[in-house]
């Protein structure tokens, strides 16, 4: 089982596949077995590197801090450690802090940057709106805020999976240590304009019908980086890479076949 080691612990990796190197960062309900609907999709034309995330998974934690602003070193950590030169990152909400502060810093090893679920890291206006977001959806339990009420009812097995491979974590929702998010809010719109310039696809996709979509955020995101692909997808919820992967990798598909054409 690969590890890549940091001054803090060991961060637990996966790579399956052969050719361009795509990242996929977890959510804070999952870790690298979340993505299980995804790596056999992408494998066949990618390296897929799934990562847990510190405090999530099999990584381990030396001193106990469990804190977003961890996370881009072990990105940097994992791409060292499998000789990765350039990759293209998809995120899914948690994984969208880390994966868009280490992209706007390390734009010569970033091609692309798939950001779905989640507004939490920019900030600028941004930041106030989402926070108004958070709000309205704050009195939500752990299972109506990561899947839809037709979800659970319909498919209860895979609602179970969903939990039991949360529960081999040390934070996240509902485990027993609390994430510390130093990363909310520290990415400015400029930063993220100007990883554009240099060269990053990046692309936001808004989901619609995730509960933690607040509209106005993302249609003031529009307005404020018109450089960006801010999209929607009609239908999809917060975790829509479990509910409707087909939906999801068919989105992500057409994405990164544009962007790896347009370069």
């Amino acid at each position: 089982m690969p590890y890549a080691t940091t001054d803090d612990g060991e961060v637990y990796y996966e790579s399956k596949g052969e050719g361009p190197a795509l990242v996929l960062l977890h959510g804070g309900g999952g870790n690298h077995a979340a993505w299980y609907q995804q790596v056999p999709h992408f494998q066949q034309r990618y390296r897929v590197i799934t990562i847990d995330l510190p405090g999530f998974g099999l990584s381990r934690i030396e001193s106990g801090r469990f804190d977003t602003g961890t996370h881009p070193t072990a990105i940097e950590a994992v791409l060292d450690h499998a000789e990765v030169d350039r990759a293209f990152v998809v995120t899914q909400s948690l994984g969208g802090y880390s994966g868009l502060s280490y992209t706007v810093h390390n734009t010569d090893r970033i091609a692309g940057l798939i950001m779905t679920s989640t507004l939490g890291p920019v900030g600028d206006e941004i930041s106030e709106l989402n926070r108004k977001g958070r709000e309205q959806v704050r009195h939500l339990s752990v299972a109506d805020f990561l899947l839809t009420k037709e979800f659970q009812e319909k498919e209860p097995e895979r609602v179970h999976l969903f939990f039991q491979i949360g529960s081999f974590n040390q934070t996240g929702p509902g485990r027993p240590n609390r994430l510390a998010n130093s990363l909310q809010g520290s990415v400015s719109v400029q930063r993220m304009r100007d990883a554009i310039e240099a060269g990053v696809h990046l692309t936001v996709l808004e989901g619609g019908a995730d509960v933690m979509v607040y509209k106005p955020a993302y249609a003031r995101l529009r307005e404020l980086l018109p450089e960006a692909e801010v999209r929607l997808v009609e239908g999809a919820p917060h975790s829509d890479y479990w509910e409707n992967p087909q939906r999801f990798n068919s989105v992500v598909d057409e994405i990164l076949d544009r962007a790896y054409q347009a370069n």
